[in-house]
């Protein structure tokens, strides 16, 4: 194991620390250190929580950081070597500066995000379920959720790659359809028609519109029939997303001419399979005729009728 380097020390810095008590994660020089030797990093931080006001220790990701810096030895071939002083000098290849142009936006440093999604804990829809800690999101500059999904857009479109979007396509779509089903449900359990009592205002104020049974004599409420207000939107859903019936090709006009073009094309691979079975039996045939030919022309030459007529033509 390489012998840890205690020269690395940033004792001065902020760390972040996750408390094992109350599960608050906060940033904080550390209070106090001990000695680590038997990892790459020789150091242990700890710092005092601020809501619990119990020891905790540096978090277990940024450890692996310090660790992994303590471990690096720097590139060893020369090839390596060139990367690494091209990247000194500020010339990154276009591969790279593809994929960190955007780390200052990452992070905060860039205002670019924040014009559209500033950190504000407890205030956007996904809030509620956000694992990131309050404390810690409300000291950024901008959401870091909304600004990875900022910044996943703007890659993708600038580098004109849509495969860099597909699980939020994917995500998307899987919501959509939990919302569709939500609404069909909603349909089926209250109808597509829904009764509500008729109404207006007279100087005497608010009335119930009444009419009078003739057969019975009883004051009856006058009922409105309307569609139910989630039949629009869920059609303008399943159109917009090419989930009609003759989208899916579940028209009965679609299937019958589906059915139709199968019986063509079975039709057709039956044609095949018989003109097929007659170029193999041609095949066959022109085989057995170069067999019979050659068997024919044995024959011709042993026959003893025959070769009594040449010996008598040589004398």
């Amino acid at each position: 194991m390489k012998k840890a380097d205690k020269s690395i020390h940033p004792k001065n810095t902020e760390l972040t620390f996750n408390c094992s008590i109350c599960s608050h994660q906060f940033d904080s020089i550390p209070d106090r250190f001990e000695d680590e030797p038997s990892r790459a990093h020789p150091y242990r931080y700890f710092a005092k929580c601020p809501l619990c006001r119990s020891e905790t220790e540096q978090a277990a990701w940024q450890v692996g950081i310090l660790c992994a810096n303590a471990k690096a030895t720097g590139p060893k071939t020369l090839e390596g070597k060139a990367k690494v002083s091209q990247n000194l000098a500020g010339h990154p290849t276009p591969r790279e500066a593809a994929v960190t142009r955007f780390n200052a936006l990452k992070h905060g440093a860039s205002a670019k995000v924040a014009m559209f999604f500033p950190a504000r804990p407890g205030q956007y829809p996904h809030c509620e379920s956000c694992d990131i800690d309050y404390d810690y999101c409300a000291r950024q500059t901008a959401c870091l959720k909304r600004t990875e999904l900022f910044m996943k857009h703007l890659i993708a479109f600038q580098n004109n790659d849509p495969s860099l979007l597909r699980d939020n396509h994917a995500l998307m779509q899987s919501q959509l359809f939990a919302m569709i089903e939500d609404m069909m449900l909603s349909i089926v359990q209250k109808g597509v028609a829904l009764e509500s009592p008729a109404y207006g205002f007279t100087k005497d104020g608010f009335e119930l519109a009444k009419y009078k049974d003739p057969d019975t004599g009883e004051a009856k409420i006058i009922k409105e029939l309307k569609a139910h207000p989630l039949l629009k939107p869920l059609f303008e859903l399943l159109s917009k997303n090419n989930l009609s019936l003759a989208d899916l090709n579940m028209t009965p006009k679609i299937m019958t001419d589906h059915e139709e073009s199968m019986g063509r094309i079975r039709a057709d691979e039956e044609s095949q399979e018989q003109l097929l079975e007659v170029k193999k039996k041609q095949a066959d045939a022109l085989a057995n005729l170069a067999n019979l030919i050659e068997k024919g022309r044995k024959e011709v030459a042993n026959d003893p009728v025959l070769i009594e007529y040449n010996g008598e033509s040589d004398e």
